[in-house]
């Protein structure tokens, strides 16, 4: 067994983990360079503005395996924006992710550069997210991203962008697929790109959501000739009801695989893991094939979405983040290999593994990667690399508070916790018939303090990311180690309905609003929101 912060964490061996490092150096003046060489007033907020990132991607150049990319959402874009939300942050490693350069797409709000003034996106949207990458197989990197404006619902769209010269060069962003600006329109969201590395093409999928008839498709489009142009989306799988979170592997046979899950929702379907596959480089795709029905892990299980303070002020008294069951994917020589996370009989959520030859007959049980009886596990991904198979996932079996009626992060009078959520791995040699586990970082996180300082909800966002080439895998995932806590001098007795008792806030807000007779929050130039309140930041892990 292992022990961190005190706690035992069950079925680790002490010194499994691999390295741990630090990807968003936003406490460091310089950090953070636009896509040029050079500054501006966003990359020098972005450098010292101790901001959060979340939703991270990472991809590892073939061509150079020194050379590792990886995104997130990241707000610092807001401190000059104004917008008040996320852009798209760009990270580049060139020793094998021990030190990175930090960057944003180019295309963000204040951005004035010859790159930013012509991106699609400029003038458009605002607020960008989702990120995903792969790079082909002569050094080009693509990545995929949704952008969108939060005063206009349901016109998120579709962009990838691609860098050249091992990810060094900024080559410019194709949209894909708009939304439509108006309530009832269509938003395109949680994109997903792969490359297929024999021939450079580039597949990307994700969900469209019908505001009118709330039946949601997955759409596929593809690139043949190095992102210039994209194919007309094709419908791939069709609702009724709600489709979300696709992920994409490509064989060695150059098979596409697309897998996503379905939410029972008015009993039109069932909450079930789906996988479609295109044996001709996606040009066409068969019928869905049903990987495994779920007993999903999400988090309107404890009441609404999302539970903080102020206007999301839940009855229960518990707060956590968004979280939701999803699937991952990964193919090789040994098959297609699918995980996820649901829950047990026990209640508990799991991560379970599916393989199948051929990606079409998914025949059997489900497997779980660990026998360990405590703790929620969630948001996994999964990549394939020098025969291995690496899962990458957050567990909270340290939380001594654990209990499947408790979201991770809450006793059960909606405390916090502590740091009791991990960032494991877990790794197969033999075609995923068999897993062990190994702890990537001894610092421990809660997902549940409220980072979203103008709204004071918790994120965490909604995944982890995985990506591995030759014998070398890497992974990254969110973390609140450097996360700064404070009080609230506002009581629960305030019309704003905050509560200042469950130890998830960061730090106080203007004392001149103690007796603030509504709700109210922090201007995005508050000195609080600078001081590490917000300190959300991506981590990293590599090895054989």
């Amino acid at each position: 067994m292992a022990v961190v912060g005190g706690a035992v964490l069950a079925g680790v061996a002490p010194g499994a983990a691999w390295g741990d490092e630090l990807v968003t150096h936003d406490n460091q003046a310089g950090s953070y360079v636009r896509y040029d060489g050079g500054t501006d007033s966003t990359m020098q907020a972005c450098s010292t503005g101790r901001r959060t990132q979340n939703e991270p991607s990472v991809a590892v150049d073939p061509t150079n395996p020194n050379v590792v990319v990886a995104g997130a959402n990241d707000y610092c874009a807001e401190i000059t924006s104004g917008v008040g939300g996320t852009w798209v942050g760009y990270y580049r490693s060139v020793n094998g992710g021990q030190d990175w350069t930090d960057s944003l797409v180019p295309g963000y709000p204040a951005d004035q550069s010859s790159a930013g003034l012509s991106s699609p996106v400029k003038g458009v949207c605002g607020v960008a997210g989702d990120p995903t990458q792969a790079f082909d197989g002569v050094g080009t990197l693509y990545y995929g991203f949704i952008c969108f404006n939060r005063s206009k619902p349901g016109n998120g769209g579709i962009y990838v962008a691609r860098y050249d010269d091992h990810g060094a060069s900024y080559a410019g962003t194709t949209l894909i697929e708009p939304g439509t600006p108006s309530v009832f329109g269509l938003f395109q969201d949680k994109i997903n790109l792969v490359v297929d590395q024999s021939n450079g093409n580039v597949y990307v999928a994700w969900a469209r959501y019908s505001g009118a008839n709330v039946s949601d498709v997955i759409l596929f489009s593809r690139s043949t000739d190095g992102g210039q142009t994209f194919s007309r989306p094709a419908r791939i799988a069709n609702g009724p009801g709600e489709l979300q979170f696709t992920d994409q592997a490509v064989g060695p046979d150059g098979a596409v695989y697309v897998t996503y899950r379905s939410y029972a929702k008015q009993n039109a379907q069932a909450n079930a893991i789906w996988i479609v596959r295109s044996t001709d480089g996606g040009r066409s795709f068969g019928a869905p094939r049903l990987v495994s029905r779920i007993d999903p892990f999400d988090s309107t299980d404890y009441g609404p979405d999302t539970c903080g303070d102020g206007p999301f002020i839940c009855d229960s008294g518990l707060t956590y983040a968004r979280f939701s069951s999803q699937s991952a994917v990964a193919a090789d020589d040994d098959g297609v290999h699918v995980v996820w996370s649901a829950r047990n009989d026990a209640g508990q959520a799991k991560i379970f593994a599916k393989s199948s030859p051929d990606g079409d007959s998914w025949s059997g049980p489900a497997e779980q990667l660990d026998p360990v009886e405590t703790g929620h596990q969630f948001f996994p991904d999964v990549t394939s690399a020098g025969g291995k198979l690496t899962a990458i996932f957050q567990d909270s079996r340290s939380d001594s508070a654990y209990d499947p009626e408790l979201p991770p992060g809450n006793t059960a009078s909606g405390q916090n916790s502590g740091d009791v959520l991990q960032a494991f791995t877990a790794t197969s040699t033999d075609g995923g018939q068999s897993w062990s586990e190994s702890l990537e970082s001894a610092a421990g996180s809660n997902p549940n303090w409220e980072v979203r300082g103008l709204v004071r909800s918790p994120f965490f966002g909604d995944y982890n990311y995985a990506g591995g080439v030759g014998a070398s895998s890497h992974v990254v995932w969110t973390d609140t180690r450097d996360l700064v806590p404070g009080t609230d001098p506002r009581g629960t007795a305030k019309p704003g309905g905050v509560d200042t008792f469950d130890g998830f806030q960061e730090c106080a807000w203007d004392p001149d609003d103690i007796n603030a007779v509504t709700y109210s929050a922090p201007t995005i130039d508050n000195p609080c929101l600078s001081q590490g309140a917000l300190d959300q930041n991506i981590y990293a892990a590599s090895g054989p």
